[in-house]
């Protein structure tokens, strides 16, 4: 196994203080995911390249977090929540383009820890808590720097702010359809902590009369039949917004919610907080 960054000494010290015990290969036919992968610094998620004369052969993806998972099921449940998360951040940076990556069996980088993934459940409760309450604490290393990445952002808001949180993991389980995008509608215009639907249409660069083309459209069954938020009798919408009109206006909306929550939080200090001495 090769390191995928330019510098590899600074990429053994980061992966020897993250000491990840197991990993997923990964082999994503995209053309972006190289250079992806090799700026791509977080103390959350690891990627990495395994070469062959110079040439990508597979990824290895990898985290911290499930170093302390105490049986098989938890292994499986908290790789679940953890992909989750990755994945919604991924579509928040990348948009429809973007493809969840596929896991092939998971792999241990040290012989003892091979029987614990020997023979996993197949299925996962992706409910559960991605991150570790002991690996949060734990310290890191600079070069694990998660602010030059969006996605390596997101995915440490998460570690601190629920609604980050649920809204990613929501997005990389369900996916770009109507019934998502309506839930981060209703996600951005909560009472306690959310915009104003006007302010919502503000962000994703929509009058308000779009907005409300959009909302008429994920609410109709007549027009979108069993991919509407709900069942019922309807007459179709006067002006149907298609989907993929939908989609970018709505990401770019959800993006500046998480950066407006990212604010109150104060991440760099968190970060601070963390690096080792």
């Amino acid at each position: 196994m090769n390191c995928n960054l330019s510098d590899k000494s600074i990429c053994e010290r980061s992966f020897q203080k993250n000491n990840a015990r197991w990993y997923y290969p990964t082999h994503p036919n995209h053309s972006w995911f190289e250079g992806f992968s090799r700026n791509f610094l977080s103390p959350d998620v690891r990627i990495w390249a395994d070469y062959n004369d110079s040439v990508t052969e597979w990824y290895g993806w990898e985290s911290r977090h499930l170093n302390d998972v105490k049986a098989p099921q938890d292994f499986v449940d908290r790789s679940a929540a953890l992909k989750a998360v990755f994945d919604g951040a991924m579509f928040l940076y990348l948009g429809k383009i973007y493809q969840p990556i596929i896991f092939g069996a998971a792999e241990a980088h040290a012989v003892a820890d091979q029987p614990f993934i020997r023979h996993l459940p197949e299925s996962a409760d992706v409910r559960v808590d991605p991150f570790s309450q002991i690996e949060i604490n734990k310290t890191v290393v600079s070069t694990e720097y998660p602010f030059d990445n969006p996605v390596s952002t997101m995915l440490f808001a998460a570690r601190y702010d629920y609604v980050v949180r649920d809204i990613l993991k929501y997005i990389g389980v369900q996916n770009l359809t109507y019934v998502t995008l309506y839930a981060l509608h209703d996600w951005m215009t909560m009472k306690e902590c959310g915009w104003t639907t006007n302010e919502l249409a503000s962000h994703a660069g929509w009058t308000k009369a779009e907005l409300k083309d959009f909302t008429q459209t994920a609410n109709n069954p007549a027009y979108l039949g069993p991919f509407c938020r709900h069942g019922g009798v309807d007459t179709p919408p006067k002006r149907p917004m298609p989907l993929d009109k939908a989609i970018d206006p709505i990401l770019t909306a959800t993006t500046a919610f998480i950066e407006k929550r990212i604010q109150s939080i104060d991440l760099q200090d968190k970060w601070d907080t963390l690096i080792a001495p």
